[in-house]
């Protein structure tokens, strides 16, 4: 998949698991763009190898409740 379509994306699932984008989306969503194949550009970028870190995922949310934002800082709890 070109950037583009991965981050349009990747801003849905964001959108709907409600949180907000961080200012590194863009560039996470090029790495993705580059590093995987079309079906796997949901894999994080950071920790690629771990079938548990995906967008969205349950450890992607658990990083977030967590920390405020997700293992490779693409998406932050909404601001107040």
């Amino acid at each position: 998949m070109e950037k583009e379509e991965i981050l349009k994306e990747m801003m849905i699932l964001c959108e709907e698991a409600g949180y907000e984008p961080t200012k590194f989306i863009d560039k996470i969503a090029n790495a993705k763009a580059k590093m995987f194949k079309d079906s796997d550009w949901h894999r994080c970028p950071c920790d690629g190898q771990n079938p548990n870190r995906f967008c969205i995922s349950e450890q992607c949310r658990k990083d977030v409740e967590e920390t405020g934002h997700c293992h490779c800082n693409c998406y932050q709890k909404k601001s107040a």
